[in-house]
């Protein structure tokens, strides 16, 4: 599998995208891809966009997209198989975000390669983006990195440490793992619990069929960042949808 990323923005240079993508790379080598039991995959930053191979998966850089007001990424399968994702700096940058730095003192903070992070792992994990897991007569899309979208982490690469996601372990899809025993549900070991969510977490789940998906919005998410979602789920789903504020956060 080889996930090409290319620079379409005007926010991020060409030497900063190359960078995100050592990071990640290094991300899905030592951490996603074994935790998973997945095979290799390789993402490469291509800076003449001519050169990408045509059987690459595409990810585009990009300051917005008018069809997605405010998106932070998606993914979407193509009509020949293939993937095309997009990743919006502009709403990042626009909202306090940075670029690529992993502030310690801030591990919540937007970034446009944590982002890309995001983005690449949900992308392999389910580039159909139609896999959901029952708990009980609910139903969650497997998504890796919306439930734990809150905080991220750092990767040391040619003198920058580079923002990346955190994300969820299988086991978070397991309705009956407990600790210690199926520990941990997520990289940062953060999560108590299957199928919950951080205070600035989100999912999507649905008690039925097609048609019946909502959203779950973690009580700490950013209100910017909830419109968004909100944008986003509409998009996609072409239907109004109805948005839960979790009261309690069963991370906790």
């Amino acid at each position: 599998m080889l996930i090409a990323v290319v620079n379409r923005s005007t926010s991020v240079s060409n030497s900063q995208a190359s960078v995100m993508c050592q990071a990640i790379q290094v991300q899905l080598d030592l951490h996603f891809l074994p935790a998973y039991n997945l095979k290799a995959a390789t993402i490469t930053f291509y800076a003449d966009e001519k050169k990408v191979p045509g059987y690459a998966w595409v990810i585009y850089l990009i300051e917005n997209d008018a069809s997605v007001p405010g998106a932070l990424g998606y993914h979407e399968e193509e009509t020949n198989g293939k993937v095309d994702g997009y990743i919006m700096c502009e709403p990042v940058l626009s909202n306090g975000g940075t670029i690529l730095d992993f502030d310690k003192t801030n591990p919540g903070k937007y970034t446009v390669s944590g982002t890309l992070s995001h983005e690449v792992m949900e992308t392999v994990s389910d580039r159909f983006t139609n896999c959901f897991f029952d708990d009980g007569n609910t139903s969650w899309v497997g998504e890796v990195c919306d439930p734990v979208e809150q905080i991220g982490y750092g990767i040391a690469v040619d003198g920058y440490l580079v923002s990346v996601s955190d994300f969820v372990f299988p086991n978070f899809f397991n309705p009956y793992a407990t600790l210690p025993y199926n520990e941990p549900l997520n990289y940062l070991n953060t999560l108590k619990v299957p199928f919950s969510i951080l205070a600035g977490g989100y999912a999507i789940v649905r008690t039925g069929g097609p048609g019946t998906e909502t959203q779950i919005f973690g009580k700490l998410m950013p209100r910017w960042r909830r419109d968004q979602k909100k944008s986003q789920f509409h998009r996609f789903n072409r239907r109004d949808n109805l948005v839960i504020d979790l009261k309690k956060n069963k991370s906790k």
